[in-house]
């Protein structure tokens, strides 16, 4: 089955929870995360951020977790330029991430923004304003750490929509890659082994990913529309889509690359 599987997407995130970009190819760096993949992170207030990165748990910032309607928001890094741009609703607001009052007034900008969303997690909590803008573009804010990468199979999904009933777009999960050619949930027999990605990317696939309440969110803005946690939980017998992994060996994916076990 392995060498039959294909990566079909390529995903990116570069600011945890908005708006997924597709893209043709990532770059990987040995003991990284994908390059560029969660850079930033609004943080609230109170958060208090841990390590030299100033990493913070998605429970103590603006994710999908708390904010389902974060998907209307686009974000865009231009690393030459270290310009990060968020827009909504027609607005654009851009920030040199390497000055302080600039990230000062686009955190200022998107606190009131996020407060507007019809579901938030800063009203009525005072002491969570102003958000604070964390990252410098080569910090990651991954869930399990800054070396998380993450792949999902098709035919999983098309599983979890046959037994949901209407159709599921992969875009919830926030993967990294989407891959074609493995059997249903076959990607979990992938935990423990080396995959090899294209003709240099090695990765080690740790554990399957264990879901939280942002799957129920809508990819497209619509906020919580589905309950996918209790239909995970409810057919079988687990809360886990997609499997984490952490990379070995430094390349770049591009889509339409061969996946195979090779440890």
């Amino acid at each position: 089955m392995n060498n039959a599987a294909t990566v079909t997407d390529c995903y990116t995130y570069p600011v945890k929870g908005m708006t997924t970009h597709s893209m043709p190819s990532l770059a990987l760096r040995s003991g990284e995360s994908v390059v560029g993949d969660r850079a930033f992170i609004f943080a609230f207030g109170n958060a208090e951020p841990a390590g030299s990165v100033g990493w913070v748990s998605k429970r103590h910032s603006v994710t999908m977790l708390n904010t389902p309607y974060l998907a209307w928001i686009e974000s865009g890094w231009d690393p030459d330029a270290r310009l990060l741009s968020i827009t909504t609703k027609g607005q654009t607001k851009s920030a040199n991430v390497d000055d302080p009052a600039a990230r000062l007034e686009l955190a200022d900008w998107m606190t009131d923004v996020v407060l507007g969303l019809p579901e938030n997690p800063l009203r009525g909590r005072p002491e969570r304003e102003p958000l604070r803008l964390l990252g410098d573009g080569e910090s990651r804010f991954t869930d399990r750490g800054p070396t998380q990468i993450s792949l999902g199979a098709l035919s999983s999904l098309a599983d979890l929509a046959r037994t949901a009933g209407v159709d599921v777009d992969m875009r919830r999960f926030r993967l990294n890659f989407s891959v074609d050619g493995v059997p249903t949930w076959g990607e979990f027999d992938w935990v423990g082994k080396r995959l090899r990605i294209g003709d240099t990317v090695e990765i080690d696939v740790t554990a399957p990913i264990q879901r939280c309440n942002a799957v129920n969110a809508s990819p497209t803005g619509e906020g919580r529309d589905m309950d996918l946690m209790k239909l995970l939980n409810d057919a079988y017998g687990h809360l886990n889509f997609g499997v984490e992994a952490n990379v070995v060996t430094a390349g770049e994916i591009r889509v339409g690359d061969e996946i195979a076990v090779v440890g």
